[in-house]
């Protein structure tokens, strides 16, 4: 698939699919099956895996265009397109090829299982037990998107059977013991059946360890974490781009009877100062995103993607907080989507790798301090 004709295939997506069913699928919570379904149609769900498996070949750069522009209709579509990405990275280096002919062709959704309870940080306080060529893996995975509709998890785990270390493994969706919460009432981000998973344990063969049992601390820091923190930036670019959009289009569109009475809003010194930082904001994240990207495998491109993941998600909170008081009344209409985008905003700053740990992690960076320690 070319450049242009993923983008005119996601030009279709959205318009015929996701962006009438955005409002639902935020009102119901309902995670947006006919979404995912038309972006695997369309050949986007495969967009970053190679060719020789059916993919596109595209790279970081097409996912975060494909995630920005989901998420600038849809931010719980966005969400789960982000986190698919990124297991797909991994999973494009290791899995089986009848597995990434599933995804290329649309059939097969994955997601991240992470973060953990307790643990704030990328290494899992887990248990991983082997016995028998069958191994217990006992956790609980907070903040993983597509909960109990993705057709496999990315897991974080310890070894089996020894110490130290850090394992990958890839967790079917109908592995026994892999409990999944029937309905997550979320605040943003509704439709993305983002919710907290538990094993207890979760039984799965030791052939489903991804790459080299114990070592895959290097495809956390490589592949993960950096293809997570400019998906997520992505995802926050998104949302504050459509808060951005509707913040002009109520400053400069018509406005309503009542209002004659005092000077319309463009031509008041605050709203226009607003309506320039929310512009300025959202120049500055992009600019950090797309940087990041072009960086992305420099000797310092982690850290760049640090700095775009913490700073588009500060900005995409306070651009949503600024549209609420540049639009006034017209924010909280549901058919207007600025408090949904709020919402949305706020929630995107936490996940699996939130923008408090991506400033961290910059603080370990600057201190010389590990990043999994």
């Amino acid at each position: 698939m070319t450049a242009r004709n993923h983008r005119d295939a996601l030009d279709r997506v959205l318009r015929r699919t996701i962006e009438p069913r955005a409002r639902e699928t935020d009102g119901a919570g309902r995670f947006p099956r006919e979404n995912v379904d038309a972006l695997g149609q369309a050949g986007l769900l495969g967009l970053t895996l190679p060719t020789r498996y059916g993919g596109s070949g595209r790279g970081l750069g097409e996912a975060v265009e494909v995630t920005d522009r989901v998420a600038r209709v849809c931010g719980s579509t966005a969400a789960v397109l982000a986190a698919h990405y990124a297991a797909t990275a991994v999973l494009a280096r290791h899995a089986d090829s009848e597995l990434l002919r599933a995804i290329a062709a649309g059939g097969h959704l994955s997601t991240l299982a992470l973060a953990e309870t307790g643990n704030p940080g990328l290494v899992p306080a887990g248990r991983a037990e082997s016995r028998g060529g069958v191994v217990a893996l006992s956790a609980r995975k907070n903040w993983v998107v597509s909960a109990g509709e993705a057709d496999s998890y990315v897991w974080t785990g310890p070894p089996a059977g020894r110490r130290g270390g850090l394992s990958l493994w890839l967790i079917p969706a109908e592995a026994p013991g892999l409990c999944v919460p029937a309905s997550a009432d979320a605040v943003g981000l509704r439709g993305s059946a983002t919710a907290t998973i538990t094993a207890d344990p979760v039984l799965v063969p030791s052939s489903a360890a991804i790459g080299d049992e114990g070592g895959a601390a290097q495809e956390l820091l490589e592949v993960i974490l950096p293809w997570l923190c400019a998906l997520q930036s992505a995802l926050a670019l998104g949302l504050m781009e459509a808060v951005l959009a509707r913040g002009v289009e109520c400053v400069t569109g018509p406005q309503p009877s009542w209002s004659r009475w005092q000077a319309p809003p463009a031509e008041q010194p605050e709203v226009r100062a607003d309506l320039a930082r929310m512009r300025t904001k959202v120049d500055t994240a992009e600019l950090v995103l797309a940087d990041a990207v072009q960086h992305g495998w420099h000797p310092d491109g982690l850290q760049r993607l640090l700095q775009a993941r913490a700073l588009g998600g500060e900005n995409a909170v306070q651009v949503a907080e600024l549209g609420i008081k540049v639009c006034g009344q017209h924010a909280f209409r549901q058919d207007y989507g600025v408090e949904r985008r709020f919402r949305d905003a706020h929630t995107a700053a936490h996940g699996q790798f939130a923008v408090d740990q991506a400033w961290d992690h910059l603080g370990r960076i600057a201190c010389g301090n590990a990043l999994l320690a």
